[in-house]
């Protein structure tokens, strides 16, 4: 193989530079014995991606959004496949040299539904394809040839794309495929009530809809989507990883999964059931540490997922000047540019501080007043989350359940406005100052009743109110451990999984004396376990540094038997992060990794 020039595999398309793909082909190549790199390339014209094409060094191709079918006239043949289609997602280099392209697309469709719908109880079924361009040839042909599937509910905003799609369709397959246009919303009940889709694959660029056709054809989807029942949604956008579409599926719990392709051939790629994602501040406080920095440790540790802490972007918005709303947002824009760079989603911004209870009705329009401000962060961002975390004001606040929940419930409602809705992860603080325990905030969520309101469960919180208590001797409460085996049972028993929208995992530290006052975490004013949570949490896995919470049975209780799957954040708040040694973000990073990652195995996530 040393004589073999061939080096190089390459994505082309525009918005690439973001796809986790190169380092899987890379290590897939190596360990097959190829001395090849995988490199996701933007070409912002088709003859760039041509000139990659044509260097000796080339060993293959695969073709994204918007060559799949310009770049067919460039190459030197086409199989049968590319020809049937009308789209090349593939290039390869022939036995003679020359460049030839294919189409597997459909192979990653029909496979990637399958492995979604095990007793293929979409087969033979009506389906949906979202759009009418190149990809959605492949769409026609996986859904009707492969699974049967007829009739195919179009959804476009472009009657002339559909025509000539129709036309063709007719042309190779014949009377037998029946395809509606789908262009209202009013149309959507009539075809669920005489054949509802199993199947819907989305094949359009992930954008904001802006006409009044992309703002029918979302509210299309929306009504599919909404029906009694569920199928399979598989969305072939990869930019972001988590599309408007599937945002909406997973706010209406529609069954649905992800693709990735790989050289030649599409693969499902399985994402774990639970997903390693870390919080900005746990790698360095932002006064100390840049946010860039930051990002990049995340990162090259290993990360798929960070939660954006909104001091974090106050300090890269100071850069530019006062924190106004134009800062933030640009500040905004510019961490979500590094994300996408480096591969990074964004799973919520964090925290919405002080909200609820308050006395002062004239604050709390002005904390609506900066929701607002939030959710234009948010859609930038690219999140759907907000966290609100339990207030812990001394005074000024209302333990009134009712005034609560009326609170909560004018952001879900704010939030169900919004295009995509905003959902909120509503957090029980150990030292809130009436919501300290997940029970209370289990029975506020309830009395919100709103899809876009739920929880985020933090393993510290749990154990540090029930198990633990820092001012005591021992570092726990009296009947410590029957009281965490109860409070967990019921966990299981009462709440329902799908209104966690996500988890956080993290340990602390016991003090070798009693956290109170003449402690040097002590701050006048302040409840012992908030001094201790800004000072001593800890990754999991470090009892070498005192760690001693029962977080990995926590944790074991709401992903295994609770059966949470889902982004699993490890949120630090500790002394360590204040530290200038310009280290810190990338030693957090790592300590977070290896939590992670002995969690993963202790646990078989």
């Amino acid at each position: 193989m040393s004589s073999d020039p061939r080096r190089y595999a390459y994505l082309v398309g525009i918005g690439v530079t973001h796809s986790i793909a190169p380092p899987m082909h890379t290590h897939s190549f190596q360990s097959m014995g190829y001395p090849w790199t995988f490199i996701a390339q933007e070409c912002p014209t088709v003859e760039d991606a041509m000139a990659l094409f044509r260097q000796p060094t080339f060993a293959g191709g695969v073709v994204t959004m918007p060559y799949k079918r310009t770049i067919m006239e460039h190459l030197d043949g086409l199989d049968d496949y590319a020809v049937r289609l009308q789209a090349c997602n593939n290039v390869y280099r022939a036995a003679d040299g020359t460049l030839r392209g294919t189409n597997t697309d459909w192979r990653g469709i029909k496979g990637c539904l399958l492995s979604a719908d095990a007793e293929e109880k979409g087969r033979g079924k009506a389906a949906v394809i979202i759009g009418a361009g190149g990809a959605c040839r492949a769409a026609v042909y996986a859904l009707y040839v492969e699974l049967g599937c007829t009739p195919i509910y179009v959804v476009n905003r472009d009657e002339e794309e559909v025509r000539v799609l129709r036309e063709e369709t007719e042309k190779e397959y014949g009377d037998g495929l029946k395809m509606v246009h789908v262009q209202r919303v009013e149309q959507v009940k009539g075809l669920l009530e005489t054949a509802p889709p199993g199947y819907m694959v989305g094949t359009v660029p992930d954008a904001e809809p802006v006409t009044a056709e992309e703002k029918e054809v979302h509210r299309i989807v929306e009504a599919f989507l909404d029906a009694p029942t569920k199928g399979v949604l598989l969305d072939m956008c990869f930019k972001p990883r988590v599309t408007r579409f599937l945002k909406m599926a997973r706010l209406r719990s529609a069954h649905f999964d992800y693709h990735l392709i790989l050289l030649l051939y599409y693969h499902l790629y399985h994402i774990m059931p639970c997903k390693p994602a870390i919080a900005s501040m746990s790698v360095g406080r932002a006064w100390v540490h840049s946010l860039p920095e930051k990002l990049s440790q995340i990162a090259q540790a290993g990360f798929q997922g960070v939660e954006i802490f909104y001091e974090d972007l106050e300090y890269l918005a100071k850069e530019k000047g006062e924190p106004t709303e134009e800062n933030l947002l640009a500040a905004a824009q510019e961490t979500r540019d590094i994300c996408d760079r480096h591969g990074l989603e964004v799973i919520g911004l964090q925290p919405f501080l002080f909200y609820e209870g308050l006395l002062d009705r004239e604050v709390h329009r002005q904390k609506i007043a900066k929701l607002h401000t939030w959710f234009k962060i948010i859609k930038i961002l690219g999140t759907d989350i907000i966290q609100i975390p339990s207030n812990f004001q001394p005074d000024g606040i209302s333990g009134d359940l009712d005034l609560i929940v009326a609170d909560m419930i004018e952001v879900a409602d704010l939030g169900l406005q919004e295009e995509p809705p905003v959902r909120f992860a509503y957090e029980s603080l150990a030292w809130g100052t009436y919501v300290s325990t997940w029970d209370t905030m289990w029975e506020i969520i309830q009395r919100v009743d709103r899809p876009n309101f739920g929880c985020c469960l933090d393993t510290f919180n749990i154990a540090g109110r029930v198990w633990a208590d820092p001012a005591s001797p021992s570092g726990k409460v009296p009947d410590a451990d029957a009281l965490l085996a109860q409070s967990l049972d019921r966990l299981v028993k009462t709440i329902d999984v799908k209104k966690v929208f996500y988890v956080q995992v993290v340990d602390a530290e016991k003090m070798e004396q009693p956290l109170v006052p003449g402690h040097p975490f002590h701050v006048d004013g302040q409840p012992a376990r908030m001094n201790w949570s800004r000072n001593a949490r800890l990754f999991l896995y470090e009892q070498d540094k005192g760690g001693y919470l029962p977080v990995v049975e926590v944790a074991r209780v709401i992903l295994k038997e609770l059966g949470f799957e889902g982004w699993v954040s490890m949120e630090l708040f500790s002394r360590t992060m204040a530290d200038p040694d310009p280290t810190v973000p990338q030693s957090h990073s790592q300590r977070g990794i290896r939590a992670w990652q002995q969690l993963a195995k202790e646990l078989d996530l």
